[in-house]
C-alpha cells in the first residue's frame, strides 16, 4: 500500500483507489469490478441493484436531521481507457495497475491510472463507508463501459435511480462545473479486401510518442492524430502494397502511435529516410517534441493488399476528418463538431476504422455521420454507426447548481467556472431519461487521461474530497 499519511482526511478515498486499481476494468470487462462492487454492499448491509450491463446502483438512507431533504447521486462510470506504452509488458485483461507517487500525482507505471473514472468510485465508496458524513438518502451510481460510447448509462432503467440531484464526478479539472456537453455517436468502418504474394523491399515503418490525449478535452490544442500522419507519409512515400496496419487504442483517444507493413520498390524504400526525416522535423513543429519515427526493410515477400486496393485504404485515412470540423458560433473557444480516427487496423485484408463523432449540434453531428459514410461508400468500405447519444443541454433552473457554487465560493473564497463541454459526459443519457433530474459534474484535477502520462493531483483530490462533504451537509 502507498503512503498517503500527509492526506488524512482523504485517506479513505485513496485506501479505495488502491483497491479498485488491483481490479481489471478496461471497457468490455467491467464484470470483476462489478462484483467487487456488490460485495461491498453486502458487508455494509446496503441496499444495491446490479443489472444485467454490470451498472452497480448502491443506496444508504439519510444521515438523521436530512430524511426530508431531496435525494443525492454520486454518479461515475467503472470502466477505463487501456492505454499501455510501448514495450511495457502489461495485460489490461488480468494485471492489477501498478500505483506509484510522482510528488504531488498519484501514476501508474507505463498504462493510463484510471482516475477516469476511478475517483468517482473512491469518492463514493468513501461515503458509503463512512458513519460521520451528513447527507441525505444517496445513491452511488456506477455506470460501465462510458468510454465506449456511454453503454452503461444508456442500459440503466430510470426505475433504478431515485434521486433527482445527481453529481456527475467525470470532469478533470477542480473549480470548474460542466453544466452542459456535446453528443456524440461512434461509426466502425469495414472491408475484407484480398490479398496477394508480393515481392521486393519489405517495409515497416511505426510512429510512436505524440502526445494523445482526450478526443473532446484536447481535440482543439493541435495534437496529431498518429494514424492521420501515418497516412500523410505513406502518401509522400509513393505506391507501395499494405500487407499491415495498426494505430490508435480507443475511438475517444488522439492516437498517439500507429504503424504500417508494407512492400514497395527500390524507389519508394530509397526515399524512406528522408520522408521520415521530414515527417519528424514536423511533428516537432507542431510540439510533438517526442515523437519517434522507426523504420527498417528486408529484401523479402509478404502477402499484401494489391497496388489499387492499398491506394484506397491511404486515400480513405487521408480523406477522413480528423480534429475540429467546426467551433461553436455561440460560445467563444468552445469546439462544436469535431472527429477523430481513433483505431486502425488491417489484418489479413481485413480491414477496420473507428472514428468518433462529437458535436452540440445534433443536425450537425448528423451532417459529420453522412460525410463519413459518403467517404466509405466512395472507398469501397461498410460503416455501421452505433453508441449515440444525446447533448447535455444547459438547465436554466436549477435547485443544485446554485448551492453548488454557493458551498464553493464559501470555501475557497472565488466563484468556481462554470461551463459547457465538447467531451460527453453521461449526464446527457440521464438527463434525457429521468425527469425532472438536476445535474452538475466536477472533478479533481487529472492530466493526460486517456495516455499512459495520466496523473492525479492528490492535493486537488484530497481537496474536492472536503468540497463534496460539505456539499452533501448543505444539500
Amino acid at each position: 500500500m502507498l503512503n498517503f499519511s500527509d492526506y488524512p482526511k482523504a485517506s479513505r478515498v485513496f485506501y479505495f483507489f488502491e483497491e479498485i486499481s488491483k481490479i481489471p476494468r478496461a471497457s468490455g470487462n467491467t464484470a470483476q469490478i462489478a462484483e467487487y462492487l456488490v460485495s461491498f454492499a453486502v458487508e455494509h448491509g446496503l441496499e444495491y441493484l446490479r443489472d444485467e450491463a454490470d451498472n452497480v446502483v448502491i443506496r444508504k438512507p439519510a444521515t438523521p436531521g436530512y430524511e426530508g431533504h431531496a435525494g443525492v447521486i454520486f454518479q461515475g462510470h467503472t470502466d477505463m481507457v487501456p492505454a499501455v506504452c510501448g514495450g511495457c509488458d502489461f495485460n489490461f485483461d488480468t494485471d492489477s495497475l501498478r500505483l506509484y507517487r510522482d510528488g504531488d500525482f498519484l501514476r501508474a507505471k507505463g498504462t493510463t491510472l484510471g482516475a477516469d473514472d476511478g475517483i468517482a468510485i473512491a469518492y463514493a465508496l468513501a461515503v458509503l463507508d463512512s458513519d460521520t458524513i451528513a447527507h441525505p438518502d444517496f445513491e452511488a451510481v456506477f455506470t460501465s463501459d462510458e468510454e465506449t460510447g456511454l453503454i452503461g448509462a444508456k442500459a440503466l432503467s430510470a426505475d433504478s435511480v431515485k434521486g433527482r440531484l445527481l453529481i456527475n464526478i467525470d470532469s478533470d479539472a477542480e473549480g470548474i462545473f460542466t453544466v452542459g456537453c456535446a453528443g456524440g455517436l461512434r461509426c466502425d468502418l469495414t472491408a475484407q479486401m484480398s490479398t496477394e504474394k508480393a515481392n521486393g523491399y519489405l517495409c515497416s515503418l511505426s510512429l510512436s510518442g505524440l502526445r494523445g490525449g482526450h478526443s473532446g478535452v484536447e481535440i482543439n490544442k493541435g495534437r496529431v492524430n498518429a494514424i492521420k500522419k501515418l497516412g500523410e507519409i505513406l502518401v509522400q512515400l509513393g505506391e507501395v502494397s499494405l500487407s499491415v496496419l495498426h494505430g490508435g487504442n480507443a475511438d475517444n483517444a488522439i492516437a498517439r502511435e500507429a504503424s504500417a507493413t508494407f512492400v514497395c520498390d527500390g524507389a519508394v524504400k530509397d526515399r524512406l529516410k528522408s520522408v521520415c526525416e521530414e515527417a519528424r522535423a514536423a511533428l516537432v513543429s507542431l510540439g510533438e517534441c517526442d515523437a519517434e519515427i522507426d523504420y527498417a526493410y528486408t529484401d523479402d515477400s509478404a502477402d499484401v493488399l494489391s497496388k489499387k486496393d492499398s491506394e484506397s485504404v491511404i486515400s480513405l485515412i487521408n480523406a477522413m476528418p480528423s480534429g475540429v470540423i467546426a467551433m461553436s458560433e455561440d460560445i467563444e473557444g468552445l469546439v462544436e463538431t469535431s472527429q477523430n480516427m481513433g483505431i486502425i487496423s488491417l489484418l489479413d485484408g481485413k480491414l477496420s476504422l473507428a472514428v468518433s463523432v462529437r458535436s452540440a449540434k445534433g443536425t450537425e453531428k448528423r451532417r459529420a455521420a453522412d460525410n463519413i459514410a459518403a467517404l466509405a461508400k466512395e472507398h469501397g468500405v461498410a460503416v455501421r454507426e452505433h453508441s449515440e447519444y444525446p447533448a447535455w443541454e444547459y438547465k436554466q433552473v436549477s435547485a443544485l447548481r446554485p448551492v453548488a457554487c454557493e458551498v464553493y465560493e464559501k470555501m475557497y473564497g472565488k466563484a468556481p467556472e462554470v461551463i459547457i463541454i465538447h467531451a460527453g459526459l453521461e449526464c446527457g443519457i440521464f438527463s434525457d431519461k429521468i425527469e425532472g433530474l438536476d445535474s452538475i459534474s466536477l472533478g479533481p484535477d487529472n492530466f493526460d487521461i486517456h495516455t499512459p502520462e495520466e496523473r492525479l493531483s492528490l492535493s486537488s483530490a484530497a481537496r474536492v474530497w472536503e468540497y463534496l462533504i460539505e456539499l452533501l451537509r448543505n444539500l
